[in-house]
């Protein structure tokens, strides 16, 4: 059964439909890439799939469940999310930021338990930053502040990851590191969907795309079939020899 399906999403401005019957599904162990130019609806796709924000037709279902009827605890359960744009306005160590992630589970009056501190102290492990566990948040790299805020996703247990644009303002290494950790979590089982910007980074380990074009038109199917250059220069407006596609 598939651990997430979108069927049927229309979302519009006031400018005219930005998704328009767009339907697709994950199951335990793809990675998806979600592409397009900007302004084609890639974050607000992630905000529809986390139930932050309601479509005006369609349905989400995480786990076989209508996400707009999920209480916070169980949707915790069942999708994390990690933004494009982070702050921490307090000065958390790493492994205590790490350790929010276990807030849903938690709640905000119990203590943690034993077995919040072992789920944060794997996802640190799984994302290479166990290093890091006593480091303030506000003193890393923008590269490791992203795997700490990918650790602290981890940290909640879900069964889906969602991630926008998680390599972006990263170098070259930090981009290749979190394209390697987000491909080895999907072939541990998890279903893990990202928004990039480079369609080069996609052939980095997706096995399935989604390709988002503008005015509600898309395309999805396997990465192998997405990527290739004919398909991405429709959608960004560029000739198919473009040095930015991927070949």
């Amino acid at each position: 059964m598939p651990v997430l399906r979108a069927s049927g999403l229309t979302f519009s401005f006031s400018g005219g439909p930005l998704l328009e019957d767009l339907s697709f599904e994950l199951r335990s162990g793809d990675f998806m890439c979600v592409l397009g130019p900007n302004g084609s609806g890639k974050s607000t796709l992630l905000r529809l799939l986390t139930g932050y924000i309601k479509p005006a037709g369609g349905s989400v279902r995480l786990g076989g469940e209508e996400v707009y009827a999920l209480k916070p605890g169980r949707l915790a359960r069942l999708a994390a999310y990690v933004a494009s744009e982070t702050a921490t306005p307090y000065d958390f160590s790493v492994r205590e930021m790490v350790l929010l992630g276990r807030t849903a589970r938690a709640g905000f009056w119990r203590g943690y338990s034993a077995d919040d501190g072992a789920a944060a102290d794997l996802a640190l492990e799984e994302t290479g930053i166990a290093r890091l566990a006593g480091r303030s948040v506000n003193t890393l790299s923008t590269g490791e502040r992203q795997l700490a805020f990918i650790a602290q996703a981890l940290a909640q247990e879900a069964k889906v990851l969602l991630l926008d644009e998680p390599t972006s303002h990263l170098d070259l290494k930090y981009k290749s590191e979190v394209m390697a950790l987000l491909r080895r979590l999907a072939g541990k089982g998890l279903a893990v969907a990202a928004v990039l910007h480079e369609p080069a980074l996609a052939a980095l380990g997706c096995n399935k795309a989604l390709v988002l074009k503008g005015a509600g038109q898309y395309a999805f199917g396997p990465a192998a079939v997405m990527l290739q250059p004919s398909n991405l220069a429709e959608a960004y407006g560029l000739p198919p020899d473009s040095p930015l596609l991927p070949k």
